[in-house]
């Protein structure tokens, strides 16, 4: 009988938390780590990326968090066309929702959406819901990696808060003995100020 009564106290206090949580997401959503953890204990995934103390999917998944947190372009991101030269590989085949890039498209592409929402947010924010990693089965240091986000902050025009959902797909592949991103697929529905360069045709045959 006390088991029973600790399993519904502990499932109570999940649904406690999960109302916690979602119940006014937006002011709080800036204070959630990449784990997804709301206990002000906040892990920046760049110490997980290499660290023997996690499995290799959670390394993997804490790369590209670091990665995106160091390239994905706001206003207070400093020398960001650095850290993507340093994550893509120059042979990446890259899509953000409709359009394709090759590694200079992306470049440009960023470099875009940058100016979009410095124009739109004050400030600009995103963070990590959920990502999953599929490390590589021949003990390397690449893999494939699934996630989701949220971005947005205080809208300039409309003088209020909004958020908007961010997903990407990743496949990683080590090149001279470092992580690049190979393949990278991104989608968004945060509305844009301006309009994406114009896409670049693939020479390979793959789609």
């Amino acid at each position: 009988m006390a088991s029973i009564v600790r399993a519904f106290a502990l499932l109570a206090y999940g649904f406690a938390t999960i109302a916690t949580a979602f119940g006014d997401p937006l002011p709080d959503m800036v204070e959630i780590d990449a784990r997804g953890m709301s206990d002000n204990t906040t892990i920046d995934p760049c110490t997980l990326a290499d660290s023997p103390n996690v499995n290799a999917s959670i390394q993997l998944s804490s790369w590209l968090e670091c990665q995106l947190n160091g390239f994905y372009p706001f206003p207070d991101n400093g020398d960001w066309p650095k850290v993507h030269a340093q994550t893509f590989s120059k042979d990446v085949l890259f899509t953000f929702n409709d359009t394709r890039y090759d590694f200079e498209g992306s470049l440009r592409f960023y470099h875009n959406a940058n100016a979009s929402l410095a124009r739109s947010f004050a400030p600009f924010r995103h963070g990590f819901i959920n990502t999953m990693a599929v490390p590589n089965a021949n003990g390397d240091r690449g893999g494939f990696v699934y996630m989701i986000g949220w971005a947005g902050g205080f809208h300039k025009l409309l003088q209020r808060d909004l958020y908007f959902t961010n997903a990407a797909f990743g496949v990683i592949k080590e090149e001279e003995g470092h992580r690049k991103i190979v393949e990278f697929r991104e989608a968004s529905n945060i509305p844009a100020t301006t309009p994406s360069p114009e896409s670049v045709e693939w020479s390979c045959g793959f789609t």
